[in-house]
């Protein structure tokens, strides 16, 4: 489900503007939800750490079902940084504690596989209902996962002890993430990357959308063949990002990346269908092999210091960019162009800023 957020806002009747503050709230929400997420995980409590992402998943969807006034979409979007919040920042730490100096590229290689495959199954379910019009029954079917999700869950960590055995560092304060500084430019890249990851995961997957002439199977068939062609990308490379040189990789996938992001710009309704679908393909290629690395750079740095702070601080830095960002967004989108368009300059603009990456990890010393 939450890859159509975007796709059920829109149909909503939200605007560019409108989904941008939608985003921005959910920064916020994320934000105040670290600042006791942290605090639970300093404390070891691992079944709220674990549940919670469950139980508030299903509050943002019971939102989605609820209506579309401004009171519900302003709760909602909170509700939705809260999620995110407790999901993310707790499988970052853990994906963080299984990995090994000499394995990120494989592990998580290992990882987007099973990403991509569990999306191909979603993205099937979903779109199928969608394009039924059954759009309760997508929301009703995310309700019922997440509530069984939690009940899985904790049920098997009141058997599993394995996670008390992680050693956790006291709870940060906010003096000490404001004056977070290392040697390899991170809080540069903490502030940018945010940006790029939800201009992904909900105005690319809109774009999408878009593309389809707003037809939700056609994009849900799109969403997984380019999960399949993904995972067999990932089957083949995730054993050799770790025996090439890791400098050679990275800087080829940032180039790669910004180019990802001028095709975007590049992609509209009137061009050649077979070219826009290859264009698809070759962007979310970029897009992918480019985390592959910059994820693998990212946990291998981490492990260099102190990886809960890092994790923590990459988490505030770029969630809080994000109101700055995509309060940007949404008073510059408030005019009457198409949605399209907007989205278009949006990806363009973002394409040299993409070239930013290429500092990440060169020692300042």
């Amino acid at each position: 489900m939450p890859l159509f957020i975007a796709v059920i806002l829109w149909d909503k009747g939200l605007t560019i503007s409108d989904i941008s503050s939608f985003i921005a709230l959910t920064a916020v929400g994320f934000v105040v939800a670290l600042y006791y997420w942290d605090r639970l995980r300093a404390q070891h409590d691992w079944t709220q750490l674990i549940s919670l992402s469950f139980i508030l998943q299903s509050l943002f969807v019971a939102s989605l079902i609820w209506g579309s006034d401004t009171l519900v979409t302003t709760a909602g979007a909170l509700i939705n940084g809260a999620a995110g919040c407790f999901y993310w920042s707790t499988q970052r730490l853990l994906f963080q504690a299984i990995t090994e100096d000499k394995n990120t590229g494989n592990t998580f290689g290992n990882f987007q596989i099973l990403v991509v495959f569990a999306l191909k199954i979603g993205v099937l379910i979903g779109s199928y209902l969608l394009g039924m019009e059954y759009f309760s029954g997508v929301l009703l079917l995310s309700f019922m996962l997440s509530i069984l999700g939690f009940l899985s869950v904790h049920k098997s960590l009141r058997r599993n002890t394995q996670l008390e055995k992680l050693k956790q560092v006291p709870a940060f304060t906010l003096k000490q993430v404001v004056k977070f500084q290392d040697q390899h430019r991170s809080s540069l890249i903490f502030v940018v990357d945010g940006l790029f990851l939800f201009l992904e995961s909900y105005f690319w997957m809109l774009t999408i959308y878009m593309l389809t002439q707003e037809n939700v199977m056609q994009l849900g068939l799109i969403l997984i063949a380019l999960s399949i062609l993904l995972a067999l990308i990932f089957f083949v490379i995730k054993k050799y990002i770790d025996r090439v040189k890791t400098q050679k990789i990275y800087l080829t996938a940032v180039l790669g990346y910004a180019v990802s992001w001028a095709i975007r710009g590049f992609l509209d309704t009137e061009m050649d269908r077979s070219l826009m679908y290859s264009a698809l393909l070759l962007a979310a290629f970029l897009s992918n092999f480019f985390r592959l690395a910059f994820n693998k750079r990212f946990y291998d740095i981490a492990r260099q210091d102190k990886p809960t702070r890092y994790i923590i601080c990459k988490s505030y830095y770029s969630q809080f960019m994000l109101v700055v960002f995509f309060s940007m967004i949404a008073a510059l989108t408030m005019s009457s162009d198409t949605a399209i368009h907007q989205l278009q300059v949006i990806y363009y603009l973002c394409t040299p800023l993409a070239l930013v990456y290429f500092v990440y990890g060169k020692s300042t010393k």
